[in-house]
């Protein structure tokens, strides 16, 4: 029944704000160690290839296929001249995964990592550099972030719930472990029921 749960990193011309979020969720959700450790994480320059995000929640409320998607957007402050990427993820098996300790999906939950397939990671480094060109040549001119969302659906006829539990984990190469970035929210008292069932798609035949 949830739309999009993600995790998010604030950029704030060519110096990074820490902001981790999720979509529907303000960072006070996010705990103080996650912020501690992911103080020196740049998504200008981190190695695309080992991050990785991972998200707990009601095995039917999966898409059957993908759903999870990397999105980086750049805008300058005050609105207009925005610059975005979408990259589709893949996931990737929990069993050939390290750093796990912090994944552990409550009674009920499922747990789905993924990460940045291969071949699109000549493409997230051009949009990267574009990023930074932009940032240095007008300094504090622009802001954007860096997500990761998992898209929920719902099944055919079935009711909106009355409460609706996520997790959610971020890897880095800087990090080497998954953190908490969320931890059993329930999204029905964040966001309200009727916003989840009137965004929630509905799920394809698995």
């Amino acid at each position: 029944m949830v739309r999009s749960v993600s995790v998010a990193r604030r950029l704030a011309g060519p110096v990074l704000a820490l902001g981790l979020a999720a979509a529907l969720a303000a960072c006070t959700h996010v705990p103080a160690r996650t912020i501690w450790a992911l103080r020196s994480f740049d998504p200008l320059t981190t190695d695309p290839a080992r991050l990785r995000a991972a998200v707990a929640m009601p095995q039917e409320a999966f898409p059957a296929h993908g759903g999870a998607k990397l999105v980086i957007s750049q805008v300058r402050r005050g609105g207009g001249d925005e610059e975005k990427i979408e990259i589709q993820l893949e996931e990737v098996p929990l069993a050939s995964e390290t750093g796990l300790g912090a994944v552990k999906p409550k009674p009920g939950q499922t747990a789905r990592a993924y990460r940045i397939p291969p071949a699109e990671i000549p493409r997230l480094l051009e949009a990267r550099q574009r990023a930074a060109a932009r940032a240095a040549k007008e300094p504090g001119a622009f802001a954007g972030t860096l997500s990761v969302g998992v898209d929920g659906c719902r099944p055919e006829g079935a009711p909106s719930p009355k409460a609706f539990h996520v997790s959610t984990w971020l890897k880095t190469a800087e990090t080497g472990e998954y953190l908490t970035v969320l931890d059993d929210v329930d999204l029905v008292k964040l966001v309200g029921a009727e916003k989840l069932a009137a965004e929630a798609k509905v799920c394809e035949a698995k």
